[in-house]
């Protein structure tokens, strides 16, 4: 444990745990509270009017750190060796320095953050966050007191996960960085059953039996998954030449804070990416537009279920032959349609797949399509680390002796990785879209004047816009 808290050679450390008993959150809170001590004696800090800040701890959502982590402290940490300003979210301790807390979802944290100047942070259940969420506290870390500038150092606690801290961690790719495994053995504290109760718990789930018990990050990458990352990664050693002057543009509206993605496909290539957090259709409708334009594609893909519905019909709308659903049922809808008479390809996850006896719906039908294209390495890389962890979040299991294959519900998805999988479902209606588009003429599409595939992988990067 001394080791751990204070070697100054290691900035970046990965703590992995139990998802409960397993002392995350214990560990989480001692490491802060002793270092901030540390910290104290290394700077020399006096008492001050004004505590010194040192530091941050926090979860992706501050209301699940006040719940949770919070409570921890509170229960592990000395009463006299802290007090805690709840409305300005510090902890102060020794009246010579302070944490802030909370979470990365909090704006009155990331401006903070911007003009902080901080020695650590340390983050719970970091499997929740994007790269991007602790990017901004990275750049606070920057602390130099009275001419003496301290070991910087970062702590993530967290769970098996297909996120970016197996990348850094596990795979050791980030330099600087050491990865502490700890398991419910490691734990004496647990009560007496509690590995046995825990086995039972998870009886019929072997894969995350073997990611809670046994801290196996790979198991993540099971049958279970529709799109494995082993998968995704292969496609990194396959060149990817589009054809030629095949465009369209795929929406994933969402409403509640979710993201709003719009993404921008030249056959199997994200040409260009944008992301809203709006709900507003006709804002939506615009911006497909512009890239509509922009790229020379004629042809769009939108979810219809929620806000799409009025998405779809405005584009119907602009478009001079959109396809009638007055002549023929959506369950009737023929997959070789011509592009000339589809100008958007209406997208209803709920509705009948072309094989019920395969598919449960058309969801779970579009989601194994693009994994037969991404197995068969007939899908360009996708550059977004974020998207990459959502494709292979996605969850399925037969139901029925036959084979039939049925997705978990898409809240489900989001309550496991914390956020709503929109990228990734917007990544899937384009490849779908493209599908129905197979027969388009060439004629139809006016290629951009700057479009090329120099890079070292064959392909154009992801072009984030927005």
């Amino acid at each position: 444990m001394e080791t751990f808290i204070f070697y100054a050679r290691y900035r970046f450390v990965i703590w992995r745990s139990l998802a409960k008993g397993g002392g995350k959150s214990w560990l989480f809170c001692v490491w802060a509270f002793l270092w901030s001590r540390k910290l104290i004696e290394i700077l020399n800090v006096p008492a001050l009017k004004n505590p010194l800040p040192i530091g941050f701890i926090g979860r992706k959502r501050g209301i699940d750190f006040d719940k949770t982590t919070l409570e921890t402290w509170k229960k592990t940490v000395p009463e006299s060796g802290y007090y805690i300003r709840e409305q300005a979210k510090e902890i102060i301790i020794e009246d010579r320095v302070k944490l802030f807390f909370g979470g990365l979802d909090d704006q009155k944290n990331i401006n903070k953050f911007n003009s902080a100047e901080l020695a650590f942070y340390a983050i719970d259940q970091a499997e929740e966050t994007e790269r991007s969420d602790v990017g901004v506290i990275e750049a606070s870390i920057r602390l130099t007191y009275d001419g003496i500038t301290p070991p910087y150092k970062s702590l993530y606690t967290a769970n098996p996960a297909e996120c970016y801290l197996k990348e850094d961690f596990v795979n050791h790719k980030r330099a600087g960085a050491i990865f502490v495994k700890a398991l419910p053995t490691d734990n004496p504290y647990l009560p007496d059953g509690y590995i046995a109760r825990l086995e039972k718990s998870f009886k019929y789930d072997p894969v995350l039996l073997q990611a809670y018990r046994d801290g196996n990050w790979d198991v993540t990458m099971s049958s279970y998954q529709v799109i494995p990352s082993k998968h995704l990664e292969e496609l990194q050693n396959w060149p990817h030449h589009p054809e030629a002057s095949r465009f369209c543009v795929v929406c994933d509206p969402a409403t509640g804070g979710d993201e709003c993605v719009i993404y921008v496909f030249e056959h199997h290539v994200i040409r260009e990416m944008k992301i809203l957090h709006t709900d507003d259709t006709m804002v939506i409708v615009g911006e497909m537009v512009l890239l509509s334009n922009k790229y020379g594609s004629q042809v769009y893909g939108v979810d219809v279920v929620g806000v799409g519905k009025g998405v779809y019909d405005r584009l119907v709308e602009l478009t001079k032959k959109p396809r009638s659903h007055l002549r023929e049922s959506p369950n009737d809808f023929s997959f070789n349609t011509p592009v000339d008479e589809i100008k958007v390809v209406e997208i209803s996850s709920a509705r009948q797949a072309s094989n019920p006896e395969r598919w449960s719906n058309l969801r779970a039908e579009m989601w194994w399509y693009a994994r037969e294209q991404i197995v068969g390495h007939m899908v360009a890389y996708p550059e977004d680390e974020e998207l990459r962890r959502q494709l292979s979040a996605v969850r399925y299991k037969p139901v029925s002796s036959d084979g039939k294959i049925k997705l978990e519900l898409k809240i489900d998805t989001k309550a496991r990785i914390g956020r709503s999988p929109d990228r990734a479902d917007a990544f899937i209606y384009g490849l779908w879209t493209m599908r129905q588009v197979k027969s388009a003429r060439a004629a139809l599409y006016r290629r951009p004047r700057k479009s090329s595939y120099n890079t070292d992988k064959g392909y154009d990067a992801l072009n984030y816009s927005g």
